[in-house]
Parts: structure tokens; sequence; C-alpha cells
């Protein structure tokens, strides 16, 4: 009989976590991906001829901005940092990292290697020699890239590519031919990445309501039997006293 009470009950209860639980998380992801949006970048490299001709052309589609970079396009000479003690050094974390910019060169790029320190060094060491911009290659092949964070670099622009065809484009900066580079503002997309903090505050929210749940279960379920039990005795004693029955009576067995 206390199963026929109990079920439909604890259906109800145990269905309630699960409808917060769906409503909450659409809230946190729609919060999170609106923080988390970043932009393509659509690039294209041309390499001259040292008669100012076209050598190659190069097309990336697959950069990413900054996280705190502007939006917007930019475009220049590609300068890759000069060897360190005779060391090629493309990284851009050592204080002695120069680059050489050609006289009357208005606008230009540093390209730099992911790695060995944060962003924001990397830029603003870039930015000490002004450049216009920052390109970093990831440092693992095949990885696509991701939204760097480098807040306190200014509005200098940064972009973030794949080390697909940057091997390419340094052996014609090591022939010291000149390369340009052009950087557009493509996609603006929603993060694909799910927050780890969603998923914890969800869970932790489950499980909590949970535990509520089950408690106030137990405690309404005690309290309905006490009730019921007290209930029994008071009609059965009631009963015994307008019958006038003696101490025999069938209200001692629900004692």
């Amino acid at each position: 009989m206390i199963l026929k009470w109990v079920l439909p009950y604890w259906n109800y209860l145990y269905s309630l976590p699960i409808l917060v639980l769906f409503n909450c998380y659409p809230l946190q992801a729609n919060a999170d991906n609106t923080n988390q949006i970043y932009y393509t970048a659509l690039i294209n490299v041309t390499v001259l001829n040292p008669d100012r001709s076209t050598s190659a052309s190069i097309t990336l589609e697959r950069g990413r901005y900054g996280q705190t970079s502007p939006k917007i396009g930019v475009k220049g000479l590609l300068l890759a940092p000069l060897p360190i003690n005779g060391v090629p050094d493309r990284l851009g974390c050592d204080p002695r990292t120069r680059f050489q910019v050609p006289p009357n060169t208005k606008q230009w790029i540093a390209l730099l290697q992911r790695g060995n320190c944060t962003f924001k060094q990397k830029i603003l060491r870039a930015a000490s020699h002004n450049a216009s911009a920052v390109v970093i290659y990831n440092n693992v092949s095949g990885e696509e890239p991701v939204t760097m964070t480098h807040q306190g670099t200014g509005d200098i622009v940064t972009v973030m590519i794949t080390e697909m065809k940057v091997k390419e484009i340094l052996n014609y900066l090591e022939k010291n031919m000149s390369v340009l580079i052009a950087i557009a503002v493509g996609t603006r997309y929603p993060s694909k990445n799910v927050n780890r903090s969603s998923l914890v505050f969800v869970s932790v929210s489950f499980i909590v309501l949970m535990i509520i749940s089950s408690a106030w279960l137990i405690f309404y379920f005690i309290q309905k039997i006490r009730y019921t039990s007290a209930r029994d005795r008071n009609q059965c004693k009631q009963q015994a006293n307008q019958m006038e029955r003696g101490p025999f009576s069938t209200c001692r067995f629900l004692e």
C-alpha cells in the first residue's frame, strides 16, 4: 500500500531536477557562446621577385583574430625575426629579438611562432619595433588556430594561423624575397567549445535538487504514515467507545 502512495509522487519529484537541468543548460550555454565568439581572418600572401613581379600567391583561409584584437583589415610587408647569434629564432620571446625593416616601409607585419612565452609578450615585442600587426603560426602541425588572449596589447592587429604553408613562406623570407601579406575580416562564429564551468554548475545543481527532493519525499511520507496511523487509532478508539467493547477490541492490533 505504501508503494501505491510513493510511486506517483516519486516519479513527479524525480522529474523536477531533470526539467530544471534542461532549462538551466541552454541559459548557461547561451551566455558562454555570447562571450566566446570569434572572427576568422582571410589571409593572402604575395611573393615578389626582385623586379617586383609576382612570383607566387598563397591563400590562408583558416586564420583567427585574437580575442582583444581590432577586427579590421591590414596589409604590409611580412617579416620574420632575425637570427640570434646565427641561430634562427622564430618565437619572438628573447629580448634580443630584432627585425630587419627596409627603409621607408610604412606598414610591416611580424611573423612569429607559437610557444615559449605568452601571446602578449610576443605581440608587445613586435609592437616595440613598430609592427602594424602580428601573425602567430601554430607550433603543432595540423592543429587548428585558437582565439588568443592578450589583454593589454593596445590596438595592434593579431591573428593566429595554422602551420600549413608557413614553411613555404619562411623559405621565401630566407631567400630575402619580398613577401606582402593582406589580412581581411572573415566570418563571425560562436564558440564550439563547451564551457567546463557550465557543466560543473549544471551537475552540482542537479545533485542538490535530487538531494532536496529525496529529503522532502522521505519527510512527507514519514509524516503521512504517522498521520494515517494516528487517524486509524483515533477512529478505532471512537468505534470501540461507541460500541462499548472490552479490552480485546481490534484497536489493540493497531497500537
